[in-house]
């Protein structure tokens, strides 16, 4: 049958299935109070780093884990991408000069800050060019 394919919320068995048992994890793991509470350690130490360097970051925005900020231009945003990759940090482009962030919802404040560490030790490259 041809809706069972093609459509965009016909139901495949398995992934409903799977959708249930993952449903499961995230509630028993408390995963979606871990975003909002990571989420908010997130957006002050960014709002931090936006102090520290008010002349490449602005406009830090975002909900729980799902975070994102505006560098001056297209081609400093990609160049910060490229450093923050080299440094072994991956981090999302989006927009005209943005970029953002989307963790796993079990992140722990300890790997966020390494992120940010490298975060700051970029933007201080940056600033030193």
């Amino acid at each position: 049958v041809s809706s069972r394919i093609n459509s965009t919320w016909g139901g495949n068995l398995v992934d409903m299935v799977r959708s249930k048992y993952i449903m499961k994890v995230i509630d028993k793991d408390n995963l979606v109070e871990n975003a909002n509470e990571r989420g908010k350690y997130l957006l002050k130490r960014l709002n931090e780093i936006q102090f520290q360097f008010p002349e490449l970051i602005n406009n830090v925005r975002g909900l729980g884990l799902m975070r994102s900020f505006d560098l001056p231009s297209t081609e400093l945003r990609d160049e910060f991408r490229a450093i923050c990759e080299k440094e072994k940090l991956l981090i999302l482009g989006c927009g005209e000069k943005s970029v953002r962030f989307r963790p796993p919802l079990n992140i722990s404040d300890d790997e966020l800050e390494e992120g940010l560490i490298v975060i700051e030790k970029v933007l201080n490259l940056l600033m030193s060019n």
